[in-house]
């Protein structure tokens, strides 16, 4: 046990901790297959997203208009069902027109924070007033149904061993985001540019082109996560994806993503959007009043947040430590 060191694991001990907890107070309720899938398909939109954000927020940007870019996403893909008249046809050109859409939102978000210089939050604070303006437009500001087909349907409800189909996409487009970012040369600049982007300017990295991507990963996660919304609640509107913002970069505050660029990781991320979900259950399981749930939530993600600055901390000794060392040495 020598050299054991807590902290280090913060983030699983946090997440057993809370189940165990959850599981003393609820045993009938809490610890079944159906709760915890409901759990995790609770947070599966803001998992999904945050797994595209992240890559903002490596790179020392920030992204307002996730919310709005969701919903007008929700709304391009009811749109196009309905157009091509609720056939499975509609539910593939829908899904890729989404896709589309977020991908090409995302680009000129990263063309215009890069090509003319103007910070990231007040772009992307413009856009979703864009965004927002698009989806009252080709809605009328109504929210606009859509119960078929089954093929649009079953992207948010159909379950595949118990658990429904918004996990799995969780699951893969976070494996996918880790793999990028933790196996490939491109994960590796998208660390050394938010660490320092005029070091890795000089250093032969395409800062620009590294940036924009990260804008249309995060841009493509979006209308995922909007795409699978509007077929969870059946429906798609101005305001589907109200509220998202917070939700996604709180979720990754809490999983110890910095805001500040160069440190994170997509399974802390995850762990941030999973802790408000097991939050956001037991508060509810308990009966605990609305009035009250904001000020447990508030204590909570302090000390989720307190617990992962002490691993950075402890990191940051080590490395300083160790430059010393080599210091002292030569």
């Amino acid at each position: 046990m020598k050299g054991f060191n807590i902290s280090k694991y913060s983030k699983p001990f946090i997440l057993v901790a809370f189940v165990l907890i959850l599981t003393a107070l609820r045993p009938t309720t809490f610890p079944t297959v159906g709760n915890i899938a409901n759990v995790l398909w609770s947070v599966s939109v803001i998992g999904i997203m945050v797994c595209g954000t992240i890559f903002v927020f490596l790179v020392g940007g920030i992204d307002l208009s996730i919310a709005t870019l969701c919903g007008f996403s929700a709304v391009v893909v009811v749109e196009v069902i309905h157009f091509f008249g609720d056939t499975t046809l509609g539910v593939l050109a829908g899904v890729i027109a989404a896709i589309c859409v977020g991908a090409m939102a995302g680009c000129v978000h990263g063309f215009i924070i890069t090509t003319f210089n103007i910070p990231a939050f007040l772009v992307t604070f413009a856009s979703q007033s864009v965004f927002l303006g698009l989806s009252m437009v080709i809605t009328n500001n109504k929210i606009v149904s859509c119960t078929a087909p089954a093929a649009f349907t079953a992207i948010g409800a159909m379950k595949v061993f118990g658990f429904p189909l918004p996990i799995y996409f969780m699951l893969v487009i976070a494996i996918a985001s880790w793999y990028v970012l933790r196996k490939t040369e491109f994960g590796r600049y998208i660390y050394a540019v938010g660490g320092n982007a005029t070091a890795s300017e000089i250093s032969g990295i395409n800062v620009k082109k590294s940036t924009i991507l990260c804008y249309v990963f995060s841009g493509i996660t979006t209308a995922i996560g909007g795409i699978v919304l509007a077929s969870m609640t059946q429906q798609a509107a101005a305001a589907t994806g109200s509220g998202y913002t917070n939700d996604v970069i709180t979720a990754g505050v809490i999983g110890g993503v910095s805001l500040l660029g160069g440190v994170g990781t997509v399974p802390g991320a995850i762990f941030g959007a999973v802790l408000m979900g097991l939050l956001n259950n037991g508060l509810n399981l308990m009966s605990v009043p609305s009035t009250h749930a904001g000020l447990v939530k508030g204590l909570v993600i302090i000390i989720a947040v307190g617990f992962d600055a002490m691993q950075h901390r402890d990191q940051s000794r080590k490395r300083a430590g160790f430059r010393l060392f080599k210091k002292k040495a030569a």
